[in-house]
């Protein structure tokens, strides 16, 4: 099986695992149809944001492709973040018009999180922008200083905003198993940073992958989206 598929059957896999404990866990009945697509969506965003912390764009043992490959999987994730945020968001307003008025300006805690959650994804997208690194930032340690605090306070935020909004987190294990994953998910690029870097004899990595990134993307968004729906049909049948 080549790699990038292999790679996205795992976090399909990993996706809707996460998706179905964040919602059935608690055992709590469906509140409204899209209401309930866009609270989930949020969580779509929350794992691909956890998943970045593991594809940092480092080159990995597997699969054995080149490092733009992993660069791009980065990115491309970052934009699949956007646009999940983007369905939570629309979505939210869509159900409860009223809910603008706690947005802007927010008013209310899990409002100023999650407004501070998206202020620092979109700083984080422009700022990672090859135009703009080096516009912004000296060197490239530097810049890998500063954008994994800028990510660990966007994780923080975002974390921070699930457990305020209390969509379906009223078991006490949930919210112990999100702060347990966030710990982890922090220190995960801290001890991948500490790991020499071991070259391996008589493999080469493979050329000209990088564009097959998209379809990884493309496969995460597509669960991403779609899990969500299957999920609020579920709950409000």
């Amino acid at each position: 099986m080549p790699g990038w598929i292999a790679l996205a059957a795992l976090l399909t896999l990993l996706c809707t695992a996460f998706l179905l404990v964040c919602v059935f866990a608690a055992g709590q009945p469906g509140t409204a149809g899209l209401w309930d697509v866009a609270m989930i969506d949020g969580y779509s965003a929350l794992f691909a944001l956890f998943q970045m912390f593991f594809l940092t764009g480092r080159p990995l043992d597997r699969p054995q492709y080149e490092g733009k490959f992993f660069l791009r999987l980065h990115e491309y994730t970052a934009y699949l973040i956007l646009l999940l945020v983007i369905a939570h968001v629309i979505g939210s307003v869509w159900a409860e018009p009223l809910l603008w008025r706690d947005i802007w300006p927010p008013v209310l805690p899990v409002m100023q999180t999650g407004v501070f959650a998206s202020l620092l994804l979109v700083i984080l997208a422009v700022v990672s922008q090859p135009r703009w690194k080096l516009a912004v930032f000296c060197n490239a340690r530097i810049f890998r200083y500063c954008h994994y605090g800028l990510a660990a306070a966007l994780l923080c935020a975002t974390g921070l905003h699930a457990w305020q909004a209390d969509f379906r987190m009223a078991a006490p294990a949930l919210t112990f198993s999100l702060i347990g994953m966030s710990v982890l998910t922090l220190a995960v690029p801290l001890l991948v940073q500490a790991l020499p870097v071991q070259g391996r004899r008589g493999e080469k990595r493979l050329r000209n992958t990088a564009g097959l990134a998209i379809p990884v993307v493309v496969t995460l968004g597509c669960i991403g989206l779609l899990v969500p729906i299957l999920c609020a049909v579920w709950l409000d049948r």
